[in-house]
């Protein structure tokens, strides 16, 4: 799962992804539903790449590969998370 070259599997990556399912947690602590929060991080990600791109490139944001990537690494989560679920 690449953007342009850019593994967004690295420590660094992995480090901060961590740290947004922390906060996220918090929320689902105090009640917050799942599927809002899941939201509002989408938001923030749509956000922060546009941010980026027009920040670190001279192109426009690569859509087919930023969506890509998502929908890698949600069905990776997916399949992660209902294994767990059914005890495998």
């Amino acid at each position: 799962m690449t953007e342009k070259g850019r593994s967004d599997y690295n420590e660094a990556s992995l480090g901060m992804a961590n740290e947004v399912v922390k906060i996220a947690n918090d929320k689902l602590a105090t009640g917050m539903h799942p599927l809002d929060i899941a939201s509002a991080i989408r938001h923030a990600g749509a956000n922060f790449t546009a941010f980026a791109y027009a920040q670190g490139t001279d192109d426009a944001v690569d859509t087919a590969s930023v969506m890509k990537e998502f929908q890698e690494w949600l069905e990776y989560y997916d399949k992660h998370h209902q294994e767990k679920k059914h005890g495998h």
